[in-house]
């Protein structure tokens, strides 16, 4: 890896932050220099994206959670909730992101009684 690269993060955004990122910075993908590793939640907050706003970060190609350490040399993506499809579940949305309020909840019928099945 080049020595550049060792120091900068690639970043992108799906639906609307890809718009946001593209009208504030000018370019996609955005290179961003970092000197050491940063909680993708840091890094929204530079790039001031509103952490309601992003529901999980792909690093490196998988889903994580807001809290993920980012490294430089990494490739990050900004996921808003909403993101629709079945995809949801099956790439770990809903187990990445419990703390956060923008993660899709799963509701849990609680108005019957377990001996009423």
């Amino acid at each position: 890896m080049a020595e550049k690269e060792k120091k900068t993060i690639e970043i992108r955004g799906f639906l609307h932050l890809d718009k946001y990122l593209r009208k504030k910075f000018g370019t996609i993908p955005l290179i961003h220099k970092i000197e050491e590793a940063i909680k993708g939640a840091e890094l929204a907050k530079i790039l001031e994206i509103p952490l309601e706003e992003i529901e999980v970060i792909f690093v490196n190609g998988f889903v994580q959670a807001l809290d993920h350490i980012i490294h430089p040399g990494d490739r990050v993506a900004f996921l808003p909730p909403g993101c629709p499809g079945p995809y949801r579940i099956a790439l770990g949305f809903y187990g990445k992101n419990q703390n956060n309020e923008a993660n899709f909840k799963i509701k849990r019928n609680t108005d019957y009684a377990l001996d009423e099945i």
